[in-house]
């Protein structure tokens, strides 16, 4: 009798055990993603997706695009140019809140920066300000292209259409890829 309450007892163990172990792996692996707004998968990440060659992507409406220029919004060292501002946050890129970004073919991994944080993102809130600098933490979507999904921060999703924002490459908000959710 009691061998029995033991086998059941070391088995539930190891059950328990088990589940743990998988949500651990889960969570860590980007599966279980504690991100900020709800993802959906990456459609097929190859590089048949990325035709632009190597370089950063958003992801909108199904498909990607590949961000060339970023637009001033400051120079450093001197009082931010409301001209400048204006000028960068009239030509931001409509996107929807599901939009999602990578970059292909840059091994983020092996710059010289702080990982996971090889990008920024800042608000402009008026004219006169730019907010920020808040890091972009990278997940590694595929290790043979290389792929990396650049994830936001929390403040991301609380964001409304009226407010144009920026990414910019690590702990910068002087010029970026300025952005605006599509009302």
């Amino acid at each position: 009798m009691r061998w029995d309450v033991v086998r059941i007892l070391l088995v539930a163990l190891v059950v328990l055990l088990g589940g743990a172990l998988m949500f651990v792996i889960m969570r860590y692996s980007g599966v279980l993603s504690a991100s900020e707004v709800p993802r959906e998968r990456l459609p097929s990440g190859s590089a048949k997706d990325f035709t632009d060659g190597n370089g950063i992507y958003f992801w909108n409406d199904g498909k990607y695009t590949i961000l060339f220029w970023r637009k001033k919004l400051f120079t450093p060292g001197q009082p931010p140019d409301e001209r400048e501002i204006n000028e960068a946050a009239q030509s931001a890129i409509q996107v929807k809140k599901t939009v999602r970004f990578f970059s292909y073919g840059l091994e983020l991994s092996q710059w010289p920066v702080v990982p996971p944080y090889a990008m920024s993102f800042c608000i402009i809130r008026d004219p006169r300000t730019v907010e920020g600098v808040f890091p972009i933490r990278i997940r590694l979507v595929d290790k043979q292209v290389p792929i990396y999904e650049l994830v936001p921060p929390q403040l991301f999703s609380s964001l409304t259409p009226a407010l144009p924002w920026a990414i910019n490459f690590q702990y910068g908000c002087n010029e970026g890829w300025v952005f605006r959710f599509a009302a």
